[in-house]
């Protein structure tokens, strides 16, 4: 799998959204949960991709929802992420 090219994280760091490279519309994107934010592993939740920003923030947003992001979501640092295997994004070492 690609590697991130954006990652938005929520203010506890535990839900966001992932930007990744595609090969049919060039990117998309993928609501995440952070299992380990230590160890910077994640899980694309349920293999959902949105091909904009706003339309995987918008998952978050749906009343069926289980998952509550805590706060507005902010960008930070991909240099530490290489891959994504088995939808955990793994650290670059």
């Amino acid at each position: 799998m690609p590697r991130p090219i954006t990652l938005w994280l929520d203010e506890k760091k535990s839900l966001g959204v992932a930007e990744l490279q595609d090969p049919v519309f060039g990117t998309s994107f993928h609501p995440i949960e952070c299992t380990s934010y230590s160890k910077e592993e994640f899980v694309i939740i349920a293999n959902l991709w949105y091909t904009t920003y706003t339309g995987a923030r918008h998952y978050f947003r749906a009343d069926t929802n289980r998952y509550l992001p805590n706060g507005r979501m902010k960008k930070v640092c991909t240099t530490l992420y290489n891959v994504v295997k088995g939808g955990g994004l793994v650290e670059n070492n």
